[in-house]
């Protein structure tokens, strides 16, 4: 069984949004519902893609300039955030993620899905002036942290969304933190860069499985957890929060994991991939995420098959 942070949200969410996307989505399944799970597992919000767009330029252009000791030109990577956001706009809004055979790793970073393709809502030209606007502001807002930058500048051996694993409590354990590099002193550093409005989130729990993953998934045997320095960057509200790493919140977070993996296997345990009982789940607790869940149109499908009228009928009600 693999877990990772992603997961835990995702299943904490909703249930039933978990097993399509985590369970039922497979490309190359034969039965077309398995392959519909897949396509709807790719939709994205403005917010979303607005996000995804920026961590693919610092995962790519931004961090040849750092492996080249390259100052920030946040001109230069917003022109290439935005060039990017025009190719995939224009793949979505031909919706030719349908395309029969086609694959991501085909159609390259040009692959987009858009929800509001999918489902022929309008997308007003005031809201993608935004979305170029708000790329060009993360960029700014990046060049602007002189100090941050600095030591990102001093590191060495930075590499972009590196996958690391280790077991526990009879799964792996998969994390892959936006940026890992290492100071002078060959102490740990991660930077997770966010791209949101939000008040209210919490991500000290994410990069703590980082510094977990970091010390135990074996590439480097003298490291320790406690000595990773864990940044998360939002770049829209142009913040920095340093998170406290300390003994006792890396076993808070272990024990996390832990029960978290219990809850998921308690889960799992329904059924697999091949034949979950979706009629054991229940709907999510909170209207709006029905109102976002790209899996809509199959998730009332199957309870109406159920029936569970009742159910269709509140999902419905949240959605109208």
């Amino acid at each position: 069984m693999k877990w990772s942070y992603s997961t835990h949200t995702k299943m904490r969410r909703c249930q039933r949004q978990f097993a399509f996307s985590q369970l039922i989505a497979n490309p190359l399944a034969k039965d077309p519902e398995r392959r519909e799970a897949h396509i709807l597992k790719q939709l994205k919000q403005l917010s979303t893609w607005q996000g995804s767009l920026v961590h693919e330029i610092l995962s790519t252009v931004y961090l040849e300039d750092i492996t080249a000791q390259r100052p920030i030109d946040p001109a230069k990577l917003a022109v290439a955030a935005q060039h990017l956001a025009q190719r995939q706009y224009a793949f979505s809004a031909a919706r030719r993620y349908r395309e029969p055979g086609l694959s991501k790793k085909a159609a390259g970073d040009d692959y987009c899905a858009l929800y509001a393709h999918e489902y022929d809502q309008s997308i007003a030209p005031e809201a993608v002036a935004e979305v170029h606007q708000n790329l060009a502001l993360c960029f700014e807002h990046l060049a602007s942290q002189k100090e941050f930058l600095a030591t990102l500048a001093a590191g060495h051996g930075h590499r972009a969304e590196r996958t690391l694993s280790f077991r526990l409590a009879g799964a792996m354990i998969t994390a892959k933190p936006d940026l890992l590099f290492f100071a002078a002193d060959q102490q740990p550093i991660v930077v997770d860069w966010k791209v949101g409005e939000s008040e209210t989130s919490d991500y000290s729990r994410q990069l703590l499985v980082y510094a977990l993953a970091i010390e135990r998934c074996g590439y480097w045997p003298a490291v320790r957890a406690e000595t990773t320095r864990l940044y998360e960057v939002n770049l829209l509200k142009n913040q920095i929060y340093q998170h406290t790493l300390t003994a006792n919140r890396l076993d808070e977070a272990e024990d996390f994991i832990y029960r978290s993996v219990v809850e998921l296997e308690a889960l799992v345990g329904a059924g697999t991939s091949q034949g979950f009982d979706l009629d054991e789940l229940e709907v999510a607790e909170h209207p709006t995420t029905c109102s976002y869940c790209t899996f809509m149109p199959l998730c009332l499908r199957h309870l109406e098959q159920a029936g569970r009228a009742e159910e269709v009928a509140l999902v419905q009600g949240r959605l109208w």
